[in-house]
């Protein structure tokens, strides 16, 4: 995932998908909230993690704090436009 389009493509297609499957009514509302918190609170915080820790800007010791919400948005720039920031 050390690309940023990998990365583009692990964040943007699963909601793609579940927007395309929620177009069709292959889900109801319940089950479309229940996937839709589980990619915000459980998948979007891994594969942020994963990022930050490959390019080095945390410590495999600090990946249980991208599970804290908007705790990464510090590392935004790096994270969406490769940006490094100023330590």
């Amino acid at each position: 995932m050390r690309y940023l389009i990998n990365y583009y493509a692990a964040i943007f297609l699963p909601l793609i998908s579940l927007y395309l499957i929620n177009l069709n009514g292959l889900l109801n509302s319940e089950e479309s909230a229940i996937l839709l918190l589980t990619y915000a609170l459980v998948y979007h915080p891994i594969v942020s993690g994963v990022r930050l820790v490959t390019l080095g800007a945390i410590k495999k010791s600090e990946f249980f704090l991208n599970f804290i919400p908007s705790w990464n948005i510090k590392h935004f720039g790096l994270l969406f436009f490769n940006i490094k920031e100023n330590a």
